[in-house]
């Protein structure tokens, strides 16, 4: 039996679909707009599991053919491991839908969301999420109903689901919550002002109230009732707290023991696993969990000291180092307590860039930012299996938050990697891996054109009139607080912004305040890095590449390539350079020895008539002549050396100042209309 759900706005048009597509799932719909169709399927374990965390499991899978593509490797065609856009969307709708539920639901729930139809004008993971909210509802679970909402920021405002890529926009903003709280918000952005921040959110909620009151006029609000075995839950919160008494254990001394990283709480949970708890281990581990938030929430809301014994917007000690790894292009460690960062620039040619082949997105990336975190950063042991989705999701928040201030390609030839190792965690390496790597990023030359750095706040929460803010969380503050806000940005304005949350959500007034203490606690950390090194570095590392671009008339490409790529392929072996040449007339020059390149961008320049007066250039002396001498600047390219413009004095015998075979470094004095090139020796020598 098939029913259809039809939802109409200004911006959007909807359509949900419930059918029976994957008829032996608990639910199968379609969630449409225009072209595009995404397929939401849910499966619901029978067994309540004893755990103290919601067995919830997001996918979210871009299928090639979607968009009438045939992508993979040459020898598999098709779909391999999911894209960094199906993991990030797959972790939008988990961090949207996974705080929505009741605290003490334990059953298993696995979404898979899978983009059967690809529409560049609609975004699938705004479908992807909606249809999740939808299937939930219709199978009455017992969670809140979430609805969230893609805007664009242009010159005249925000706009709710624009279709330009990202790179079009100053601001790209993904809001998601209940009907009477924000509970996730992703944001990359060009420098923009808290005020603005706020302003797309309130839009953005409008349109989550009107999506939640259509599902919930259609679908109802009635939810299951089936959570977590409260009978035993309560006999092992009872046990718990009676054998705490026994062994005189204070949980609060535990927690707040003045020290950063003292890990009490974690040897306690050891000791724990060494005792008999009668067949209820899973609810007492439950059990500790819900008294330690307990205990976090009651004495930060009481005493206004935390853990660690900080003051609520207290930043940890700072400290930092550039130019630490001498073969290294571009290097830095960023410590801010415990969390400790080292992060790596790497400076190659703009043919080394990133190739993407998504759905979404096909072309090539010149600025990557790639984190790793290995198991020794908390002082376990562990193996590296590839990165997680949590390690590509807080790379690329460091990427949105750097990018934007990253120079082009036109203004910076080369293709930039950033690797960020966190050595030792402690909370928020993400927000450490911002700093590090725009430390390392000017420790490496690259033109940034400003530092950017992050920070992320906590919230000891009892009620919307009872709650305090925590500027730089730690370990604990993350475990226990009610939610993870990270934000990054530079002295006047915003690039990223990612919310999790472990309540309800956030109100307004809490998510502007949040703002505002965490851009106080941002230029504090500005001004520190600006200590460090506060301008990019004039030259670059002696083991980075030499690149130059220049620009030609793309009529004389061919010119430049030659019969056969005869012409090219010379400049090439007799400069021992890389040469990358764009339809758009863009060439791009690299080469270890920064003489040789000089050589064949001069070479390039002459041939496509593209030299310039004022410029200087090498030429080899090829014959003396009585007025002056004829200098080759390139293969049937040549050039008059006046004997006026050799030297500023008398010159009776040319060949006394220079000879047949000796290279000279000349300024073009003119190119004539008929393109005759005429050059000057003196004054370079005057030049210095």
């Amino acid at each position: 039996m098939i029913k259809n759900y039809f939802l109409k706005s200004d911006s959007y048009e909807i359509e949900f679909e419930i059918n029976d597509w994957a008829e032996r799932s608990m639910i199968s719909l379609l969630t449409k707009s225009k072209d595009a169709i995404v397929l939401t399927v849910i499966n619901l374990g029978e067994e309540i599991i004893a755990s103290d965390f919601l067995p919830l499991t997001i996918d979210y899978e871009e299928k090639f053919y979607a968009a009438g593509k045939i992508f993979g490797s040459r020898f598999i065609r098709r779909e391999g491991r999911p894209t960094i856009t199906s993991i990030l969307n797959a972790r939008l709708i988990d961090r949207s839908l996974r705080p929505s539920f009741d605290p003490h639901f334990r059953k298993q729930i696995q979404i898979i969301n899978t983009v059967l139809s690809y529409d560049p004008e609609i975004d699938p993971a705004f479908l992807a999420l909606l249809g999740s909210s939808f299937g939930l509802r219709a199978l009455r679970l017992p969670n809140e109903t979430i609805a969230g909402i893609r805007l664009g920021l242009k010159e005249n405002g925000w706009q709710i689901n624009p279709p330009e890529n990202v790179s079009n926009l100053l601001a790209d903003l993904f809001v998601s919550g209940t009907g009477s709280k924000i509970n996730m918000i992703e944001l990359e952005a060009k420098e923009i002002k808290n005020k603005t921040i706020i302003d797309g959110c309130q839009i953005a909620f409008k349109e989550i109230k009107k999506i939640i009151n259509f599902i919930e006029d259609n679908l109802g609000k009635e939810k299951e009732k089936t959570v977590l075995d409260l009978e035993n839950f309560k006999k092992g919160e009872q046990l718990l707290i009676k054998f705490f008494e026994e062994k005189n254990i204070n949980l609060k001394e535990i927690l707040f023991s003045q020290k950063e990283g003292e890990g009490s709480f974690q040897k306690l949970s050891e000791k724990l696993r060494e005792e008999n708890w009668e067949g209820l281990e899973t609810y007492i581990f439950h059990a500790l969990n819900h008294l330690f938030k307990k205990t976090f929430q009651e004495n930060v809301l009481k005493n206004k000291i935390r853990p660690d014994g900080r003051k609520l917007e207290e930043i940890r000690s700072l400290k930092a180092q550039v130019r630490i790894l001498p073969r290294v292009h571009g290097s830095a460690l960023f410590q801010r307590g415990l969390t400790h960062v080292l992060s790596t620039v790497t400076l190659a040619t703009p043919g080394e860039e990133l190739v993407l082949r998504e759905i979404e997105y096909e072309g090539t990336k010149h600025f990557i930012h790639h984190y790793n975190f290995p198991p020794y950063s908390t002082g376990e042991l562990g193996s590296n299996k590839g990165p997680s989705r949590r390690e590509i999701g807080h790379g690329e928040l460091a990427e949105k938050a750097l990018r934007n201030l990253v120079p082009s390609q036109e203004e910076f030839p080369y293709t930039i990697r950033v690797v960020s190792e966190v050595l030792s965690s402690n909370g928020s390496t993400s927000m450490g891996s911002v700093c590090a790597s725009s430390l390392a990023l000017m420790d490496a030359g690259v033109p940034l054109k400003k530092h950017i750095a992050g920070i992320s706040l906590g919230i000891a929460y009892q009620d919307d009139e009872n709650y305090e803010l925590l500027t730089d969380i730690q370990g604990p503050e993350d475990f226990f607080g009610g939610m993870d806000f990270k934000i990054a940005g530079t002295e006047d304005g915003v690039t990223a912004i990612q919310l999790d949350v472990k309540i309800e959500g956030l109100n307004f007034e809490q998510i502007e305040k949040s703002l505002v203490q965490a851009e106080k606690a941002r230029k504090q950390i500005l001004s520190f890095m600006k200590e460090i090194i506060s301008e990019p570095r004039k030259s670059l590392s002696p083991f980075a590449p030499r690149v130059e671009l220049i620009k030609i008339d793309p009529s004389k490409i061919g010119l430049v390539i030659g019969s056969g790529g005869r012409t090219i392929n010379e400049i090439i072996n007799l400069t021992n350079t890389k040469i990358d040449i764009h339809p758009d007339g863009l060439v791009y020059l690299s080469g270890e020895n920064y003489e040789n390149v000089e050589k064949a961008k001069n070479w390039i320049k002459i041939i496509s008539d593209s030299l310039n007066t004022g410029e200087i250039v090498k030429g080899k002396v090829i014959k003396i002549l009585p007025f002056g001498a004829i200098l080759e600047l390139a293969p049937q390219k040549t050039a008059l050396l006046h004997i006026s413009e050799i030297a500023d004095k008398k010159i009776e015998n040319i060949e006394n100042e220079i000879k047949i075979g000796a290279e000279l470094k000349v300024l073009v004095k003119q190119i004539s209309e008929d393109g005759k090139i005429y050059v000057s020796l003196k004054d370079v020598r005057k030049k210095g």
